[in-house]
């Protein structure tokens, strides 16, 4: 009897230290350079926003803080990197509302996105902005949608697997206008292809669009936020135009490996909330027309299987079967 009283006690006297040792080691956290994910190349907005709490992070932490682009047709290969790697805090992913889109437009992902992830936090969100070229002479929305049914426009997007795509096909279906879709490579061939009439309009988030319009090559006619945009004030928001069913943002956010400890987790939530609420770090966001956001961890994880349902219900109302994933060919 006393044998496995002792035993007993051993057991538990090792649960304890164990238990110690883990929460000495998120107090040392991190205790070394810590890897963020960006699925998007150089200055993409996921790109710019992650950045900006990259930085301030390293700050706080004492630690570098190295941010890797992994840019490509899709962003399922550098969200991949991050799922298979290992699960101690230490690589960690930067990603926007195109990772609730991917769950919604793909049968066959390399990773679940609820499985094989710890959702961390929400950084900020933006609404995008309708921009619409000068030669097309359109002052308002009316007049984008009344000068499309007279004849067939053309818009541009980043492909049919993006966001702006989709609130694009969702202001096309509501006003009831046909268009055709022209896909680019990125923001900025978007922005040129409007800019110079071979596009008549377009969805970028706000920040983006900001040097078109005040170069006067691109046309801003709404914003698709629940307010107006405090970088566009006198641009009306989708639902003053007349179209209430077309309110969207781009949102980012950080997720860790799935696996990693929720004590890990929460620290590095919490010092999210910390980052974001500097004012140098609002300050940055405000001039990117981006706004802060903050929940905990559970909180964010309920966000973001909300988004996923929806990107799901949309792809349907869209008429967009989910399609099996390709991986991209190696070099």
């Amino acid at each position: 009897m006393k044998s496995i009283t002792r035993i007993v006690s051993a057991c538990a006297f090792a649960t304890v230290l164990a238990g110690c040792a883990g929460t000495q080691e998120v107090a040392r956290f991190p205790a070394q350079p810590v890897k963020v994910v960006i699925p998007y190349p150089a200055g993409n907005a996921a790109d710019l926003v992650g950045r900006v709490l990259a930085q301030k992070l390293s700050q706080l932490w004492g630690q570098p803080v190295q941010v890797e682009n992994r840019g490509g047709p899709t962003t399922v290969p550098g969200v991949d990197s991050v799922a298979k790697a290992k699960a101690d805090g230490y690589t960690l992913l930067a990603h926007s509302i195109s990772y609730a889109v991917d769950a919604g437009l793909y049968t066959n992902l390399p990773y679940d996105p609820e499985r094989d992830f710890a959702p961390v936090a929400p950084f900020a969100r933006q609404p995008f902005a309708l921009v619409a070229s000068p030669s097309l002479g359109a002052k308002s929305v009316a007049d984008l949608v009344a000068k499309a049914k007279a004849a067939p426009l053309k818009y541009a997007s980043l492909g049919t697997s993006t966001q702006v795509y989709f609130v694009a096909e969702q202001f096309r279906r509501q006003a009831k206008f046909d268009a055709a879709n022209v896909s680019v490579k990125s923001l900025v061939e978007a922005n040129g292809a409007v800019a110079k009439g071979d596009a008549a309009f377009w969805f970028p988030p706000v920040a983006g669009a900001m040097a078109g319009i005040r170069e006067g090559k691109l046309v801003p006619l709404a914003v698709t936020g629940d307010r107006r945009s405090a970088m566009l004030p006198q641009v009306p928001t989708m639902a003053e135009a007349g179209l209430p069913n077309v309110e969207s943002y781009a949102w980012f956010g950080m997720w860790a490996p799935g696996g990693t400890s929720s004590a890990t987790v929460d620290r590095i939530a919490q010092d999210v909330e910390r980052a974001l609420a500097s004012p140098d770090v609002r300050e940055k966001l405000a001039k990117m027309g981006a706004e802060p956001m903050n929940m905990t961890p559970s909180q964010f994880g309920r966000f973001v299987r909300g988004e996923i349902a929806s990107s799901k219900r949309l792809t349907a109302e869209l008429g967009i079967q989910p399609k099996a994933y390709s991986p991209p060919a190696k070099p």
